[in-house]
């Protein structure tokens, strides 16, 4: 008769092993999971020695290289685009500039040729205001031809010569100087708004010359910013 203990013992290492059996199984199928697969060799080939190691090593410099390459051609062309971007940016700002510099010698140039008109201008009404001084020196000349007759009158009404009351042509010789007196002082006054003509074209035309040569230096500047712009838009577009 068997015993009984025997039986349970026999059990328990068959489960055992069993369970040891499953275990390695699935640490084998584990380990073939993770590994290449490889061709399996046909029946009958001969098996040769394999270079696992050579073969892996020669194939990943080959993959390293080509990757490298890629890489270099894709920076030289972000850096190539990226150097046209800064130069398409710098001819925009050197473009820029140049139109501000010609926007400012416009300015220069219109105000030079105000400053010329209102110069001309002055010059014009210092020439009529000398006129006008002129020809009231001209008709204090003949009130002074008139003076001088009406004196000679006088004298002759003194001796008697004549019948002209002396107060009477001492009364027109008053008036004749009055009015002598009256031209000089206009004289005068068309003189001084001449000499002050004369000095505003002198300001005018000084302001003309500084903002003529201002705008010829803004234009130097912006012809210079527009050659520079050119020259970076053919060396590097």
């Amino acid at each position: 008769m068997v015993d009984t203990g025997d039986a349970q013992k026999k059990v328990t290492d068959a489960d055992r092993q069993r369970t040891l059996d499953e275990l390695k199984a699935l640490r084998d199928k584990r380990l073939d999971a993770s590994k290449p697969s490889q061709p399996s060799p046909s029946p009958g080939a001969t098996t040769k020695p394999a270079q696992p190691q050579q073969k892996s090593e020669g194939e990943t410099v080959d993959i390293s290289a080509a990757r490298r390459e890629d890489d270099d051609a894709t920076i030289a062309a972000l850096r190539s685009s990226r150097m046209q971007a800064e130069a398409y940016h710098d001819v925009v700002k050197l473009r820029k500039k140049a139109n501000a510099h010609e926007h400012k010698a416009s300015k220069f140039h219109t105000k030079s040729k105000s400053y010329e008109t209102k110069a001309q201008r002055a010059i014009t009404r210092a020439v009529g205001c000398r006129e006008k001084a002129t020809n009231c020196r001209e008709k204090i000349k003949d009130l002074e031809v008139r003076v001088n007759d009406y004196a000679k009158d006088l004298r002759s009404s003194a001796s008697g010569e004549t019948s002209l009351p002396p107060e009477k042509i001492k009364l027109k010789m008053a008036k004749l100087e009055g009015k002598i007196a009256s031209l000089q002082q206009r004289a005068r006054k068309y003189e001084a708004k001449a000499a002050m003509q004369n000095e505003r074209a002198a300001s005018h035309r000084s302001k003309a010359a500084f903002n003529l040569e201002q705008g010829k230096i803004q234009e130097a500047e912006a012809k210079n910013f527009t050659k520079r712009a050119d020259n970076l838009e053919k060396a590097g577009l």
